[in-house]
Order: C-alpha cells, then sequence, then structure tokens
C-alpha cells in the first residue's frame, strides 16, 4: 500500500501526510489533480495538501479500492458545465474535503454537472463539505452498496442529495442541507431508470431549508427507512411519498417507513398546495403500497398550504397506508385532507396542541 501527499503539480511517495500549505489557489489544478487520480494504484491512499485547488474539468477517479483523504482541501469548481467531482471505480473511500461550485446560475443536469458523483459500488464517503452546484450536491448513479456519512450540502440549484437510477444498499447517515434549490434528501425512481431504488436507510437528517422542492422524498422506491430527522422552512412538502406523472413518470412506491422526525414551516409556496406531509399516487399504472409514516412532529404549516397532512390519489392504486403518532402545533389548518377510498388508509393517535384529535 502507497501513501501519496499531492502538491498541486506533484507526486510525493511518502508514509506520513503532508504539513499543512498555503490557502491561496495557484491556477487551474485540472490537469495536475487528473494525473495524480490515474497515477493511483488498488490499494493506495492519495492525501491533498490543504488548501484550495481550482479544477476547470471533470475530475474521475478512475481507479478502484482506493482512498481519497482531502485532508481539508476545497477542490473549487470554475466552469458549471464541467465542475463534477465523479467515482467511477468500486471500493472508493472519500474523505475529510470541500467542494464548490459557483451558488447562481442556471440548474444543470448532467452528470458532469453535479458536484459529486457516485456511479460505481462499494463507496464510502465521510465529511464532505459541498457549497453550491450547478446541479444536485451528491447524486447517487445507481449505486450499490454505497454509505454516506457526514455530509453537510448548501446552495445547490438541484437536490441537495439525489439517489436514483436503482441505487440500492445504502446507509445514509448525518446529512445536513440548507438552502438547496430541489429536494434536501430524495430517493428518486424514473420508469426510465434500469431499476427502482432498495434497500436505503437513511437518518440523522437536518434539511434547513430549501428554495424548491420539498425536505424529504420518495418518489419510487422499495424498502426505503427515514428516521430520525428534522426539516423546516420548505418551498414544497417537507416529507413527500409519491409516485408522479407527467413528465417524470415516476416508479412505484413500496415497503417504506418515515418515523421520528419534525416538520416546521413546510409549503410556503402559496403556488404548490401540498401541506407539511403528503402521500400521492398520480402516475398511472403505478402503487403506492405499504408505508408508514409515524411520530412526526408538524408546526407553523403557512395557510396557504391549506392541510397539514394529505393523502391523495389522482392515478394508480394506493393501499397500506398508516399515518400514526402525527402531533401538530401552531396552525389552525385542517390536520388532515384525502380524496382516498376509506380501506386504503389508516390515521391512528394524532393530537393537536397536546390534545388527542380524531382523524379520518
Amino acid at each position: 500500500m502507497r501513501a501519496l501527499v499531492v502538491s498541486v503539480l506533484a507526486t510525493t511517495m511518502v508514509a506520513c501526510q503532508t504539513t499543512p500549505s498555503s490557502s491561496e489557489t495557484t491556477g487551474d489544478s485540472t490537469a495536475g489533480l487528473q494525473g495524480m487520480l490515474n497515477a493511483l494504484a488498488p490499494g493506495d491512499t492519495l492525501t491533498l495538501e490543504p488548501r484550495v485547488y481550482e479544477h476547470s474539468g471533470v475530475l474521475k477517479v478512475l481507479v478502484p479500492d482506493v482512498r481519497i483523504d482531502g485532508n481539508g482541501a476545497t477542490l473549487q469548481a470554475t466552469h458549471d458545465e464541467t465542475s463534477a467531482v465523479q467515482i467511477l471505480a468500486d471500493g472508493v473511500q472519500l474523505s475529510n474535503i470541500r467542494l464548490t461550485a459557483p451558488p447562481e446560475g442556471p440548474r444543470y443536469m448532467s452528470p458532469d454537472e453535479h458536484k459529486l458523483v457516485i456511479g460505481a459500488d462499494n463507496v464510502a464517503v465521510s465529511h464532505v463539505n459541498i457549497d453550491g452546484s450547478a446541479g444536485a450536491g451528491v447524486f447517487v448513479d445507481g449505486a450499490q452498496n454505497f454509505s454516506i456519512r457526514d455530509l453537510t450540502v448548501h446552495g445547490t440549484r438541484a437536490d441537495g442529495l439525489h439517489m436514483t437510477n436503482g441505487a440500492g444498499n445504502g446507509v445514509v447517515e448525518g446529512v445536513r442541507t440548507d438552502q438547496t434549490g430541489d429536494d434536501g434528501v430524495a430517493v428518486v425512481s424514473y420508469g426510465a431508470d434500469a431499476a427502482s431504488c432498495h434497500d436505503i436507510t437513511v437518518s440523522d437528517v437536518h434539511v434547513g431549508s430549501t428554495r424548491w422542492g420539498r425536505g424529504m422524498t420518495v418518489v419510487g422506491g422499495t424498502n426505503i427507512a427515514m428516521r430520525g430527522f428534522t426539516v423546516a422552512d420548505t418551498d414544497s412538502a417537507g416529507v413527500y411519498v409519491a409516485t408522479e406523472g407527467d413528465p417524470y413518470f415516476t416508479r412505484t412506491v413500496e415497503n417504506v417507513s418515515i418515523s421520528d422526525g419534525t416538520v416546521t414551516g413546510a409549503n410556503r409556496n402559496a403556488g404548490i398546495v401540498q401541506g407539511a406531509v403528503l402521500v400521492a399516487v398520480e402516475n398511472p399504472g403505478t402503487e403506492v403500497r405499504n408505508v408508514s409514516i409515524s411520530d412526526i412532529r408538524i408546526a407553523s404549516t403557512p395557510p396557504s398550504a391549506e392541510r397539514n397532512v394529505a393523502i391523495y390519489t389522482k392515478a394508480g392504486t394506493l393501499q397500506g397506508v398508516q399515518i400514526s403518532g402525527i402531533s401538530l402545533d401552531n396552525s389552525t389548518l385542517p390536520a388532515f385532507f384525502t380524496n382516498a377510498d376509506a380501506g386504503s388508509f389508516a390515521v391512528t393517535g394524532w393530537t393537536a396542541g397536546g390534545n388527542p384529535i380524531a382523524v379520518s
């Protein structure tokens, strides 16, 4: 196993980490950094100097089973269209690094434009700080057996953390998002994807605010668990479980559990009526089934949201939805709205201002 300590233009073979270096940039480091990444061999550790590296091009990790220790370094993207850091090899570990991109501009959607792309299996990401992204902060693209821990995301133009294209067997823990351009943390399975997202556990999440979109979402997926979270100041719903029709055409939602959370000031956008928590089936031929939402504290939902919690059906099938242990505070809105068949859901154990209420 080799340990590589990297300055901006040279690689040194050493057995210990580098000492702190200047925080100043030295121009475009794309070629130098990519060269260092390509020079790794499986089992190597690459340790960066704790400074700012500008990159105008996409950076790709193509060697499997390597560890990249940012050591407090910042990788600062300078061009939206090529601003990504992409992990494309299995068994990569990335930690202790800050990734930045310009905070303003149009929203982009391609893999070269998300800030951090995880497109391989057995990838572990920890202690990563993302400040700005032309697209999503972290984009998990079909990865299996991944882990994301101690992630901070701020000021993206799309989702903070977006898991899609059949991503599965993942653990997400200790995520903080704020001022995201769309959902804070999202599991999304599109009809065109190779498979549905599956077997993902999300815990200890704090969504500080969204400029658009929702807080915590499952929009297509199987065996998804989210627990221990706070969501505040969202454009649309704080918690959202749904299948969506045109133009997204997302897949069936099955076996989803969302529990032990707080949603405050959700759905502030008066032009979008969702409420603090929304379960919906809107894509023909899809189902929302076996969904449990429990022990959620909801406060200060604005009047324009029209309700606190809703179960809505437009197309498709809904069955086995249970919403229990909802606590409502500081709200004059109706507790619940639904147009679903009574036999397709159950609502139990709700309170408002600490007092039990009947909901049906």
